[in-house]
């Protein structure tokens, strides 16, 4: 039988790639799959010293950061020596895994090339036009500019549980990693919101809503959808700031058909109307009444941050092909989702802290105590905790056992403990987060309101 990774590597353009990514093990990977003769990949996390920037406030520095990084392709960066050492005449395809979309690459080819309509929806000012003509239900909003008067207008948009502001800067990309978005529950808005003059920002306000954040993902193909198991989302609320911390998506422990179908009629709608293709995500809130939409990621996104490299650049090199309408068989396709994105014997969620004590250990094994996760220096444990550089400080990946969650709920609840131990014990400043809105550990899931006109996949 043939293996999915021959197929896919046969259908990627002929010649030389150049392969830009972020992490190492992904660089790895991609040369292990093309060859050394075929691919050069360069892991822009890997930079040389001199040009790493200084420590990144965010999940948006940190992409700006990698866009500028790429424009020197154009010969003014680190990346045109290597690049052009490998392809002197500059007639390699350039390949730009998700999320990197540079507004400039130098003058290569590059490969599966996101459209500027599918783009433009990921401004979460722009967004709900889109879910208004998908017929996809969503919540009322209000979107304006600069962050003057957000306490009146919230309260126009409140229904009783609080309100979520997203602040876009004019002309820069969409942000990410849950950057510009802070919550009131009731008063005025947080006092960590930033003064922006009208012209300068765009701002979208729209009510709190109490449920189980969500990821519904999938890949949008000629022919047909390819959904993917949805996801939870591990979003923290910072009382003491009015932001989240974003902490990575986990597989979904209950019964979640539903969630699928509604995946494969949103697919569809983005085929139908903007022509989409290629991998997207729908972000947004389960809550009693149904789930209700609040992002959109025309990408492929860090749901399979934890998979394997060589399965991630799989799906990397598929959704590049779906987007060139080059794509290889769908139960090959199917088969990959499945692997990446089903419940394993472990789930795994990130965080990214500025600060880490020296002198405190890298990491540590740790077990539950009814609720409360304590370390566990020997004997039997539950999961491990682990801290790295990064070029945003200090990275923290959590691997706990999926069986030994108490209760055999969901993560959200539990993971505001993950990172108290992860400051007492290693030394890092997440500070004071709590549990998801109105997330109760072991409830099942509501079921979803759908559409009653039938998906055509």
């Amino acid at each position: 039988m043939t293996s999915p990774g021959m197929s896919i590597t046969q259908l990627l353009p002929d010649g030389k790639l150049i392969v830009l990514c972020g992490r190492a093990d992904d660089a790895s990977a991609w040369q292990d799959l093309l060859g050394p003769a075929r691919c050069l990949a360069i892991a822009l996390d890997d930079a040389p010293h001199e040009a790493r920037p200084r420590t990144l406030r965010g999940a948006s520095d940190h992409l700006a950061w990698q866009h500028h990084a790429i424009g020197g392709l154009d010969g003014s960066g680190w990346l045109a020596e290597p690049a052009d050492a490998f392809d002197p005449d500059h007639t390699a395809t350039l390949v730009l895994p998700d999320p990197l979309d540079p507004p400039d690459a130098g003058n290569r080819r590059r490969f599966g090339f996101r459209r500027p309509a599918w783009r433009l929806f990921e401004d979460k000012t722009m967004v709900d036009t889109l879910w208004d003509a998908a017929g996809v239900p969503r919540a009322p909003s209000i979107v304006g500019d600069g962050t003057a008067d957000l306490s009146v207008l919230g309260a126009i948009v409140d229904q009783g549980t609080g309100v979520v502001c997203s602040c876009q800067p004019r002309g820069a990309g969409p942000s990410a990693g849950g950057d510009g978005i802070w919550w009131w529950r009731e008063g005025p808005p947080p006092t960590t919101i930033p003064t922006a003059g009208p012209g300068t920002w765009r701002v979208r306000l729209m009510p709190l809503l109490e449920g189980v954040p969500v990821r519904l993902h999938g890949l949008a193909l000629t022919t047909r959808i390819i959904p993917f198991p949805p996801m939870e989302l591990v979003t923290l609320p910072r009382p003491g700031q009015g932001t989240f911390l974003c902490a990575g998506a986990v597989p979904l422990l209950d019964d979640a058909a539903d969630l699928v179908t509604h995946t494969e009629r949103i697919g569809v709608g983005l085929r139908e109307r903007l022509g989409y293709r290629g991998g997207f995500s729908v972000d947004g809130i389960l809550t009693p009444s149904g789930f209700q939409p609040t992002d959109f990621n025309a990408r492929l996104t860090s749901a399979m941050e934890a998979a394997p490299s060589d399965r991630r650049v799989l799906l990397h090199a598929v959704n590049l092909l779906a987007r060139e309408g080059n794509e290889p068989d769908t139960g090959a396709v199917e088969q990959l989702a499945e692997d990446l994105f089903t419940i394993g014997t472990s789930c795994t969620i990130f965080g990214a802290a500025t600060h880490a004590d020296d002198r405190a250990s890298r990491t540590t094994s740790v077990r539950w105590d009814g609720d409360r996760l304590v370390p566990a220096p020997s004997g039997a444990a539950d999961g491990r905790l682990l801290i790295t550089p990064s070029p945003r400080g200090w990275l923290l990946t959590a691997t706990l056992a999926t069986a030994r969650l108490p209760g055999g709920g969901r993560v959200g609840p539990r993971a505001p403990e993950i990172f108290r131990v992860s400051d007492e014990v290693l030394g890092t400043n997440f500070g004071h987060l709590v549990p998801p809105f109105d997330t109760r550990p072991s409830a099942c899931l509501p079921k979803v309101a759908l559409n009653p006109e039938p998906a055509t996949r």
